[in-house]
């Protein structure tokens, strides 16, 4: 559907009752002010009045979000858990026994524990020494 500016829609849809909810006559009153080749087609008048009539609103409605539930807190926890206790397994073994998908696995490996999955090895061998002492 085409952006219209705020005051557009409202206009479309005051012209359309006005004209006895014919499309036709709408946008022939329509053409003087959008001009000829930028008015509003047929398929967008009758869209606009379908959407009014139905939510009885102009506004847009919202596309609802998708949820991404496998990099949970609870799937992170598992994995992390996973590495420290086998940091040898393989990444679709780990997949299988934790029951996630590889590519989720990956990601959490990579963005939430900055692990490189080719290297859960070496840097679980070579942590940080205490200089401490």
């Amino acid at each position: 559907m085409v952006k219209y500016t705020n005051e557009q829609p409202l206009q479309i849809l005051k012209i359309y009752y006005r004209n006895s909810e014919s499309v036709a006559a709408t946008l022939r009153t329509l053409t003087p002010n959008f001009g000829r080749n930028s008015r509003p087609s047929r398929q967008a008048v009758t869209s606009l009045m379908k959407k009014f009539e139905s939510t009885h609103s102009l506004c847009d409605v919202a596309v609802p979000v998708r949820l991404r539930v496998g990099r949970s807190v609870e799937n992170i926890a598992a994995v992390e858990t996973s590495v420290a206790n086998d940091p040898n397994q393989s990444i679709p073994r780990r997949s299988q026994e934790l029951d996630i998908a590889k590519t989720t696995l990956w990601r959490i490996l990579l963005k939430d524990l900055t692990v490189h999955p080719y290297k859960i090895r070496l840097t679980q061998v070579l942590k940080p020494m205490d200089h401490s002492k």
